[in-house]
């Protein structure tokens, strides 16, 4: 097993591990105390099935699964696909080509999210990650302070009309095992401020924006053929790309995806 940087601001990768079955106790506590020191992860070379993929989530934490029911894998519904390759509408092809935290619309959101890249376009397809703990302190003072009695109303896809219900969580936590603090849900899903008005609300919420999106703290993963990219909700925005429909000299871009809640500790 190697391990080192990848060519960012911020991220680690695995050489020769094999996650096609259970993972010995030290493996997984070296996966584990990656994502909480770099924030993103990626694992070469891994060429796995559905069910594979969920087991190794398994792993990890409590898997998830997604409300959007149509996308999820017939028989494995802890994984869903990312695809520009099956026809589905430019909704769901594009619904992560905006900055967000994963399932941040729910009392009890993602710790872990996960990609398994089982087609790769020639050109494009990046995922972007935001570092928000870089993000937290690079705030100014009086912002920082702000911000610690800061909550914010939260709703599957920013809506506003009553369709899902309205979930509230404070704009900066401790991470729940390594007590780092960083900027959480400084997203589109946003939709107001408790106890602010709207445009009040609106407002504060682009000031911090500013800081959460800023170019210093970003990074753009390049895939390569079945890497499984690993991230932390608590600390990271991320972004996928726009992608239009396969075919006609657009590549595909297949992804399958895993999100699971609770933290591991390290040991």
């Amino acid at each position: 097993m190697g391990q080192q940087r990848l060519p960012g601001a911020f991220g680690a990768e695995f050489t020769g591990l094999d996650l096609t079955g259970p993972l010995d106790d030290g493996t997984l506590n070296a996966i584990v105390q990656a994502i909480y020191d770099h924030l993103v992860v990626c694992i070469r070379d891994q060429d796995l099935t559905p069910a594979q993929f969920a087991a190794f989530g398994r792993q990890l934490g409590e898997p998830m699964v997604h409300v959007e029911k149509d996308i999820l894998v017939d028989g494995v519904p802890e994984v869903l696909t990312l695809s520009n390759a099956d026809g589905r509408p430019e909704r769901q092809r594009n619904g992560g080509n905006h900055w967000h935290t994963d399932l941040v619309f729910t009392e009890s959101p993602a710790s872990f999210t996960m990609l398994n890249a089982v087609a790769v376009p020639r050109v494009g397809g990046e995922t972007g990650f935001a570092d928000q703990c870089a993000a937290y302190s690079a705030l100014p003072d009086g912002l920082r302070d702000q911000a610690e009695n800061i909550t914010v109303a939260h709703c599957y896809e920013g809506r506003r009309d009553g369709s899902f219900p309205t979930v509230y969580h404070p704009l900066v936590r401790p991470h729940p095992v390594t007590g780092r603090k960083a900027l959480y849900g400084a997203n589109s899903t946003c939709i107001g401020i408790q106890g602010m008005d709207d445009d009040a609300a609106a407002k504060v919420l682009g000031q911090y924006r500013e800081y959460a999106l800023d170019e210093s703290v970003q990074y753009y993963h390049q895939y390569q053929d079945h890497d499984v990219v690993i991230w932390d909700n608590a600390l990271t925005l991320h972004t996928g790309p726009r992608l239009e429909p396969a075919g006609g000299g657009i590549d595909p871009r297949v992804m399958n995806r895993v999100s699971v809640r609770g933290w591991p500790t390290v040991h």
